[in-house]
Order: C-alpha cells, then sequence, then structure tokens
C-alpha cells in the first residue's frame, strides 16, 4: 500500500496507520536524506526475519537502525567522547557510524564484533517513525539484493508485493548512500564512502 504522510502535518489515519503496522510487526518503507529504506520494530524477531527474506539477505547480515537523537544512540551503541563528538558534527545527515553495540541490541542484528550502525538521517519521516513507536526502527536500503536501490516508491510497492507492508510516498529519490564510517578506540575507519563528506571528519 501506497501512503502520504507529512509528519509536520500528520493526517491521524495515516498516522494511525503507520504505527499499528510497525506495532504489529509490520514492514514499512520509507524516504530518507539518502535514499528508500525498509524497516521494522526494532525489537520484533519476526519482522527482522521477514525483512532479511524480502530483501534476500544472509539471516546475520548486519543492518543499521535509525535513532531520532544522540540520547538514543547512546541507549543502544556505546559512544567515547571523542565518537560523541564525531556523531555531535555529522548528525542528522547521510551518514552511518558503526559502534560497538550495547547488550540491549538484539543479538541477531549485532555483526560478528557486536558492532551496530547507527543513523538519525536529517530527512524528517525516518525521525518521526522512531517517534511513533518510541524506540529506534530497523533499517536498511529498498532494492533486491545485489541490484541498485529503487528510486520511485511505485515500484518499491511492486518489488516487494506481498512482502512489504506500507510505503510511504515521499517522491522520486535519486539514491545516494550514506557515507559508513566505524569509530573505535577513537579511530575513523572508512567503510563506505558516499554521500556525507570525509573532510571535517579526516580532519579531527
Amino acid at each position: 500500500m501506497l501512503i502520504e504522510w507529512d509528519p509536520t502535518r500528520p493526517k491521524k489515519k495515516a498516522t494511525d496507520l503507520i504505527r499499528k503496522t510497525l506495532e504489529e510487526g509490520g514492514i514499512v518503507g520509507y524516504p530518507t536524506d539518502t535514499l528508500y529504506g525498509m524497516g521494522c520494530d526494532l525489537f520484533n524477531i519476526k519482522a527482522i526475519r521477514k525483512l532479511h527474506q524480502i530483501r534476500r539477505l544472509p539471516t546475520r547480515w548486519a543492518l543499521s537502525i535509525i535513532c531520532r537523537d544522540l540520547k538514543e544512540v547512546s541507549e543502544y551503541a556505546v559512544m567515547s567522547d571523542y565518537a560523541f563528538g564525531a556523531l555531535k558534527e555529522c548528525l542528522p545527515g547521510p551518514y552511518t557510524f558503526v559502534l560497538k553495540a550495547k547488550k540491549i541490541l538484539p543479538k541477531l542484528l549485532m555483526t560478528e564484533r557486536k558492532e551496530v550502525g547507527v543513523r538519525i538521517s536529517s530527512h524528517p519521516v525516518p525521525t518521526a517513525l522512531t517517534r511513533l513507536i518510541e524506540r529506534p526502527i530497523l533499517n536498511t536500503s529498498a532494492r533486491v539484493s545485489g541490484q541498485e536501490p529503487f528510486t520511485d516508491p511505485r515500484d518499491i510497492e511492486k518489488a516487494f508485493k506481498g512482502g512489504i507492508d506500507l510505503v510511504i510516498d515521499g517522491g522520486i529519490i535519486p539514491a545516494q548512500p550514506s557515507t559508513v564510517v566505524r569509530l573505535n578506540d577513537d579511530n575513523i575507519e572508512v567503510l563506505r564512502e558516499g554521500k556525507g563528506s570525509l573532510k571535517n571528519l579526516l580532519m579531527r
């Protein structure tokens, strides 16, 4: 189902539907500041497995989480003063930061190194989704494994019909993946260069 939803002027019917879908283990597609994402409730294991299935990903494939702010990030990941400064400088924005995961995070979402990727998107929709259910949402790009990300929400609905429950229409979004940076032991390791500039980070 393709729906319109503006979190700055939300309509109750659409808002209630999105909240209900996430709380009941549904999969939602949504626009971000980099590309279209797909996500679900962070703590619904059945929904997580379903997301892996429709994306055709291995069971332990690492997925990121979208948080509403740095305080929420600190509940799920370990941040040194150095890492906090880097995140504060870059977020909200087109970055994914890989940090040591805290035990509150479901083991299914941790990498072998017990890390997790965290995002705070500058697009209003993902942040509003986390506020709806009062916790982070799991996040992955809206694409079939091995193919390019979808840019049109109608294509997402068609490609994942029967698997995805809702797609929030944000118009056409050119796919520009986030810049992925691992921050461990106060070191910066660039895992993927994407939309987010590395200039200020590498000067730290």
